[in-house]
């Protein structure tokens, strides 16, 4: 049941994510050279290249500022 329980709640979540507007992606990175450019672009602490959610909310952040940059061009 808790199994039932797991996939209707990805489903949901992934629902509402659509009807945002969102998209989750997977990527595989050099976490090296990802946290090295997001600090050096003042994305990321660098106290905090090994918090995989500090990188996640940084990476967000540098494609949202991209997308504006780009729209903006």
């Amino acid at each position: 049941m808790t199994r039932d329980n797991s996939s209707s709640e990805r489903q949901r979540r992934y629902r509402e994510r659509r009807q945002a507007g969102l998209r989750v992606i997977w990527l595989e990175i050099d976490e090296v050279e990802v946290s090295s450019a997001l600090e050096r672009l003042h994305f990321l602490s660098p106290q905090d290249w090994d918090d995989d959610e500090a990188v996640r909310r940084a990476l967000n952040k540098m494609i949202r500022a991209f997308c504006r940059a780009v729209d903006d061009a």
